[in-house]
């Protein structure tokens, strides 16, 4: 950045503008000037808003520029949610489910959720999906990972495929590994590979689940290299290859496969 951009910017952050002082605050970090960018954020304290609030808690959250201080972070995200920085909510949550305040953690998180923030709405599901503070139910978890996957968030789909596998909603789980797959999600792949071996979702097919598997393999997927050594030493949909498979079985050890 030039010195004439770099004036004009500190300009406009001087006035209050925000987009100013964040690029501001951006262009030290990137430099490496964390007191400069600090220092820089502070201006939001005179100039309130939202995301200026919480741009100067994560200073004090990471310890960026000063000293680590969660107690005030916490106090300037909360200046930030009172402001309309749902985002800034969204860190309370995260906060109080750290400390197990699971009914502050859902005040917050209503909030995300009524903006279609994807965070949140994916952690409220987490929360469904574990118990934390809400009874389990994978159907809730559904519902709302879905309306993340509508948002765009499409690295929702492998954790659907598997809600709906554990509900045994086996053509839903199938479709979601498909697409995961597509997406190149390794453990998509191989669950997808599952779904031919064991006829769960589409009609059992011992070629296509080798295949999968041989997807998942050359990136060395644990899982996938097991059952593929499987396959080589019964010979199934394939030629029968002890030393294959003996090759196959102490790859997938290596990369951490455990029965």
């Amino acid at each position: 950045m030039d010195n004439i951009k770099l004036l004009n910017l500190q300009e406009l952050a001087s006035t209050g503008n925000i987009s100013a002082t964040i690029s501001l605050i951006d262009f030290y970090k990137e430099n490496g000037d964390y007191s400069k960018a600090f220092l820089t954020a502070q201006w939001f304290i005179y100039f309130p808003s939202g995301v200026g609030y919480r741009y100067l808690a994560e200073f004090h959250l990471k310890g960026i520029g000063t000293i680590k201080n969660v107690d005030k972070a916490i106090e300037y995200y909360q200046k930030g949610f009172e402001l309309g920085d749902y985002v800034s909510g969204y860190q309370l949550s995260l906060y109080h489910i750290k400390n197990k305040d699971y009914i502050s953690a859902l005040k917050y998180l209503f909030v995300g959720i009524e903006n279609n923030h994807i965070p949140s709405i994916k952690l409220l599901a987490n929360m469904y999906i574990n118990g934390d503070g809400v009874s389990k139910d994978a159907q809730i978890a559904i519902n709302l990972l879905n309306k993340a996957k509508e948002l765009g968030d499409i690295k929702v789909i492998h954790q659907l495929a598997l809600l709906y596998y554990s509900l045994e909603e086996y053509n839903k789980a199938f479709e979601c590994f498909k697409k995961g797959a597509d997406n190149g999600d390794l453990d998509s792949i191989y669950h997808l590979g599952l779904c031919y071996a064991k006829g769960l979702g589409t009609k059992q097919d011992f070629y296509l689940a080798r295949a999968e598997y041989e997807k998942a393999a050359k990136e060395y997927e644990p899982r996938s290299l097991y059952n593929l050594s499987l396959y080589y030493r019964n010979g199934i949909s394939v030629n029968q290859n002890s030393e294959l498979a003996d090759r196959l079985l102490e790859q997938a050890y290596e990369h951490g496969f455990k029965k």
